[in-house]
């Protein structure tokens, strides 16, 4: 009888520790649901909160004037005028420098390396950060140069009665013409924009033909594959109608965007060019600006009827809207960098997150002429006419 007491003692007490440990376990379970969703409150916060204001972090003076043009170079700052090019780390210090004279300088950048040619001059230089960079001079007049990523640049050369596009190795000294593009302006049109794909094996250019009373516009595709060879270079054309283009760009290594007056298309497959995907705007919506990157295509539209009614579109590099957002922002440039569009104009700046979030809202004090990320995510780089500034964004 004992026994059976003493046994049935231990089942109470056992019973009684189980029970202990299942409230415990609940408890656990329920502290850390509750930590898990503070976290992802506080998390979804901090990556969605609007600042309206900042602090000055570190400012370094501009021994330069304002002719001076600064742009974005991997994680660096670029700045490049008629006199030279030079690459500045975050204290305002030149990395490297390059030296030359132009009247009129013009600039672009794939991967590491960079062109900058003198427009209606004969010479441009090409730079990649390890070296001095090297030069070429051309026997006609340059309208416009691009560089592919391995440093080979497609120039375009104004002729008297037509255009000839080139492609350059500036690293050979024995065979730097790699192929010649010409093209007659009263048969083809009048070239307008052109771009050169990241690995240097396409080009894809527009022009505009006018004939009487009528003009169009269209795109031609050249390859310096064997493909392209079977076929003078030339592998295809798409035409615009009356639809002015703006911009050629090479979004990605096999696909262009082609910019034009009421919306855009992407073409892939540069060996057989193929429209990948198009978007048109209506009457009612005006274009007003279009910026892309290496995953976005942003476009901002104003009804016709009212310009402060505004639109921003988002699309990725397959066509698919990935925000529709009204915005009111009085603003001059708009670029796209990661997840992030900015729009500023002299005194004021506004920052976008890629899910429609809004991160920056600001006055600014002084006359801006650019705006840059770094490398986190809370600073940012401001050039203004007498200083290159680093601010941190701040609540007020």
């Amino acid at each position: 009888m004992a026994d059976l007491v003493s046994i049935m003692s231990r089942r109470g007490k056992q019973n009684s520790d189980r029970k202990r440990t299942n409230k415990r376990i609940v408890l656990i379970a329920l502290f850390l649901v509750l930590g898990v969703g503070a976290l992802a409150l506080l998390s979804y916060y901090f990556n969605n909160r609007c600042f309206n204001g900042y602090e000055v972090e570190s400012a370094v003076n501009r021994s330069d004037s304002n002719n001076v043009n600064y742009t974005l170079y991997k994680d660096e700052l670029l700045k490049y005028s008629r006199s030279g090019i030079s690459a500045l780390d975050k204290d305002g210090k030149s990395l490297w420098n390059g030296g030359y004279e132009m009247k009129q300088p013009q600039l672009d950048m794939c991967g590491d390396y960079i062109v900058t040619a003198d427009v209606m001059g004969k010479f441009f230089y090409v730079y990649n950060g390890k070296d001095e960079g090297t030069s070429l001079e051309t026997t006609l007049p340059i309208v416009r140069a691009k560089v592919a990523g391995q440093g080979v640049v497609a120039a375009l050369l104004q002729d008297s009665d037509s255009n000839v596009l080139n492609l350059y190795n500036p690293y050979s000294s024995t065979e730097s013409l790699l192929v010649e593009i010409p093209t007659n302006v009263s048969e083809e049109g009048y070239p307008l924009d052109f771009d050169i794909s990241p690995d240097g094996k396409s080009v894809v250019t527009s022009y505009m033909l006018v004939s009487g009373n009528t003009v169009e516009n269209k795109v031609s595709f050249y390859n310096f594959t064997e493909v392209g060879q079977d076929k003078n270079t030339l592998v295809g054309g798409k035409s615009f109608g009356d639809s002015m283009i703006s911009a050629v760009e090479f979004v990605a290594e096999d696909e262009v965007a082609v910019f034009h007056e009421t919306g855009f298309r992407l073409f892939n497959r540069m060996k057989q060019p193929n429209l990948l995907a198009e978007k048109e705007f209506g009457k009612d919506e005006e274009i007003r600006s279009m910026a892309y990157s290496d995953k976005y295509i942003g476009v901002v539209t104003e009804q016709a009827k009212d310009k402060r009614k505004q639109k921003l579109y988002l699309y990725n590099l397959r066509g698919k809207e990935e925000l529709e957002k009204e915005i009111s922002y009085d603003y001059a440039e708009m670029k796209i960098y990661g997840e992030e569009i900015i729009f500023y104009s002299t005194h004021h700046c506004y920052i976008m997150r890629s899910n429609g979030r809004e991160k920056f809202n600001c006055k600014l004090e002084e006359e801006i002429t650019a705006v840059f990320p770094t490398k986190k995510e809370s600073l940012y780089t401001l050039v203004d006419a007498s200083e290159i500034k680093t601010i941190k964004l701040s609540e007020t």
